[in-house]
């Protein structure tokens, strides 16, 4: 009789952790992760690409009126980011290191918003979200908080991100 209640302890244990991690890694989009920002208050889409042509960064802008910037959003708005499951591993994130092969690329896009109310009261301006792909390895990073992600089709969203800021590289 012991050895059964132990079983079924312990498949309790095993289903509830297994549900916490669906629910842990569930996608989300960026409004639904981050209430306060609304992606169509957004001023600017800014930010520095390496297309493995090169061997620097290049820097883009993208402002309202260019044709791609409502595109940019919808592209940003419409997937759903699932939160890794090695975020709850507490270690430092440092320096990463790629050895760069033809046809890798990364990314680092910045959403730049304008009098944005938080809960508190405050008020907040400037480059809010940052979304940094690194060659494959997708991170959010808003108020302080860095959470790595992952996207559904993800190599192909990846690439059609690049597909747009590419077009937008500001002049050295």
């Amino acid at each position: 009789m012991k050895k059964r209640v132990k079983a079924i302890i312990a498949v309790a244990v095993l289903l509830c952790a297994a549900l916490c991690a669906l629910v842990y890694t569930r996608p989300l989009t960026i409004e639904q992760r981050y209430p306060v920002l609304d992606l169509s208050q957004c001023t600017q889409i800014r930010g520095d690409y390496y297309d493995g042509t090169g061997t620097r960064l290049t820097q883009f802008v993208i402002e309202p009126e260019d044709p791609h910037f409502d595109g940019m959003l919808e592209l940003l708005r419409s997937v759903g980011f699932r939160t890794r499951l090695e975020n709850l591993i507490p270690f430092p994130r440092g320096a990463q290191t790629h050895l760069a092969r033809e046809g890798d690329f990364q990314w680092s896009v910045m959403l730049r918003f304008e009098g944005v109310q938080f809960p508190g009261g405050d008020v907040g301006s400037g480059d809010m979200l940052h979304i940094r792909n690194f060659y494959g390895k997708i991170d959010l990073s808003f108020d302080g908080e860095q959470v790595s992600c992952t996207v559904k089709d993800q190599e192909q969203w990846l690439t059609d991100v690049m597909d747009i800021i590419t077009q937008y590289a500001v002049p050295a």
